[in-house]
């Protein structure tokens, strides 16, 4: 069975957040307080400390909210500071330059949480040892212009079928992605700016979870 939650996963992007007028701990508590069961903290343009900073303050906040998985993207590091904080942190999300996710679980422990994207079926040989694999960008997004061509859905079908792992469909997804992504065979749906940059994140964050709850069963059951 999967340690990552089924349904709606949010990359909670510290630069979107702020741009919408947000505290990127408020938007968590918000989204995981509507129904999403995964974060992960990323801020690409901020310092190492601000980074553990910035994980320590959402892992806090969590902790009154309903439990969730936290992860913080790329930076096992960052990961590793915030634990020796105090802070509740799951795991992290590695991409294919990142540390190889042997070495991330072997810093992070056995009970660690470990994702790799591999966009496409070509790129799951850097995803052995992982507990999920994402997949995208479904579709070109402003969030990570760096991210590739969009897959579509069948290309997310396609890394599915692939693999054994769970699969998270990520870019520039909404609520109406949601039928598309299930019937893909996808595990969770992974959103950045149709909550952070939501004017109310947390009502945004339920009609998420409602449209993946609505939406038809996968195919696909890992």
């Amino acid at each position: 069975m999967s340690r990552l939650p089924r349904g709606v996963y949010l990359v909670l992007d510290a630069d979107v957040c702020v741009a919408a007028g947000h505290a990127p701990a408020d938007v968590a508590v918000a989204a995981v307080r509507a129904g999403i069961g995964t974060v992960q903290v990323r801020a690409k343009g901020a310092g190492v400390r601000d980074q553990v900073a910035l994980t320590v303050a959402v892992a806090q906040a969590l902790h009154d909210a309903p439990p969730a998985v936290l992860l913080v993207d790329d930076r096992v590091d960052v990961a590793l500071a915030a634990r020796t904080r105090g802070a509740r942190v799951d795991g992290v999300h590695v991409g294919q330059d990142d540390l190889e996710v042997a070495d991330a679980r072997a810093l992070l422990g056995p009970d660690a949480v470990v994702g790799v994207t591999a966009g496409r079926p070509a790129l799951l040989r850097a995803a052995g040892g992982a507990d999920y694999v994402g997949s995208g960008p479904v579709r070109l997004t402003a969030t990570k212009p760096e991210a590739g061509p969009a897959l579509g859905a069948a290309g997310v079908r396609a890394v599915v079928d692939a693999t054994t792992l769970p699969v998270v469909a990520i870019g520039g997804l909404t609520a109406d992605d949601a039928p598309a992504v299930r019937a893909a065979g996808a595990h969770a749906l992974a959103v950045v700016g149709a909550v952070c940059s939501a004017p109310d994140p947390g009502g945004a964050a339920a009609a998420l979870v409602a449209a993946w709850a609505r939406a038809e069963a996968p195919a696909v059951t890992r």
